[in-house]
């Protein structure tokens, strides 16, 4: 029971270390891939609806205090897209990961999500003419997030 529980909290808080240091390194035009996203969609695709949400909701608080970002953005932000992600579960996971197709529909809606309500959770107030803006970065960033989420998925599994 304490590997369930500490083992992905270390993982956590090692991808949120290197979202906040290295990532920003590969950014394309301001628009960063979020790596922590990627853990908690496949943790809620591996585990199930209700231990996905409970486990992004605990995330995201951690992540909103490491990134000095405004506090409960990130936990609502990872709990839609971890609840989204868990509605999919299955007991075996292969079933899940056998289809690239799914996988990448179901990876871009959770991430559009999530980076659309951390976008607007996040700042001040959106202006009309930056709502566009807004939604494109949430289509740019999840695509990102997205190929990345892809590529750990894809090397594995190839065995490249």
């Amino acid at each position: 029971m304490i590997t369930k529980i500490i083992i992905p909290i270390l993982i956590l808080l090692i991808l949120t270390l290197l979202q906040l240091v290295v990532v920003p390194l590969i950014s394309i035009d301001n628009v960063v891939p979020n790596i922590v996203l990627v853990y908690v969609l496949f943790y809620s695709l591996k585990n199930g609806q209700n231990a996905g949400t409970i486990f992004a909701f605990f995330m995201g608080f951690i992540y909103d205090l490491s990134s000095s970002g405004l506090i409960g953005s990130g936990m609502f932000s990872f709990t839609v897209a971890a609840f989204i992600a868990g509605y999919f579960y299955k007991e075996n996971f292969n079933d899940i990961v056998q289809n690239p197709k799914i996988l990448f529909l179901l990876f871009m809606l959770s991430s559009s999500l999530f980076f659309f309500f951390y976008s607007v959770l996040g700042s001040d107030g959106i202006s009309i003419e930056s709502q566009y803006s807004v939604i494109l970065y949430s289509i740019f960033s999840a695509l990102y997030t997205t190929l990345i989420s892809l590529s750990i998925y894809l090397i594995p599994r190839n065995k490249l």
